[in-house]
């Protein structure tokens, strides 16, 4: 995509400025210059979701006995990366992990309200 800056004639303007985004500006593991924007950090996908999981099920038992666990998120944020995701940061996957216990927490509260209600519905015509 090319843009011409400037204005009319005699105008200085910039010329044509190239737009498109280069190879290095989509990369996941791409180092962002000091005057750049701050790093955007990509929507966690399903099977990245589904990974990240399975990885925090399997730590379940270190995580149950251990009140400080900034060690085991390393350790969730190490094996996330070894398995070619973005690099997820540690305070990323904490964070991951509350909203989803939190939307798991919201959605059960809403199916067993409305199961409720369906058992009430049906047993008091």
């Amino acid at each position: 995509m090319m843009f011409r800056s400037g204005g009319g004639e005699g105008d200085a303007g910039l010329g044509w400025i190239n737009m498109m985004p280069t190879a290095a500006m989509l990369s996941p593991t791409a180092e962002i210059s000091p005057r750049g924007p701050p790093p955007q950090h990509p929507q966690w996908g399903l099977q990245e979701t589904k990974e990240f999981i399975g990885i925090r099920a399997g730590l379940e038992k270190d995580f149950a006995v251990t009140k400080r666990n900034e060690t085991l998120w390393e350790i969730v944020s190490a094996k996330m990366r070894e398995k070619g995701y973005y690099r997820r940061t540690p305070e990323q996957c904490k964070c991951k992990w509350k909203n989803l216990v939190s939307l798991y927490k919201v959605l059960f509260s809403l199916v067993f309200e409305c199961s409720e209600k369906w058992v009430l519905k049906k047993l008091c015509p």
